[in-house]
């Protein structure tokens, strides 16, 4: 039986929680524009490349939206490119 591989670290976002875009940003698989609204669904690691995907879908658009994020890269960061709402 195949053994999903988890990220080695705790995910910053909340399933089923929305976050905004604070800023554009581009990351390996994607383009971000301020202001857009996305839902948390899920996190995958790939151990191969050292990168950490935060899985977000968005209301009306597919596929889903994903930002990568290296394993050297500081996870914080998250915070200047989106903010939760509430």
């Amino acid at each position: 039986m195949p053994q999903e591989i988890r990220p080695w670290r705790v995910s910053p976002f909340s399933v089923g929680r929305s976050y905004r875009v604070r800023r554009d940003f581009k990351s390996l698989r994607d383009a971000f524009t301020a202001g857009e609204v996305l839902t948390y669904e899920s996190d995958a690691y790939s151990h191969y490349h050292g990168y950490t995907g935060y899985v977000f879908s968005q209301a009306g658009a597919e596929p889903k939206r994903v930002w990568d994020i290296h394993d050297d890269d500081d996870l914080e960061s998250w915070r200047e490119l989106l903010e939760e709402i509430v």
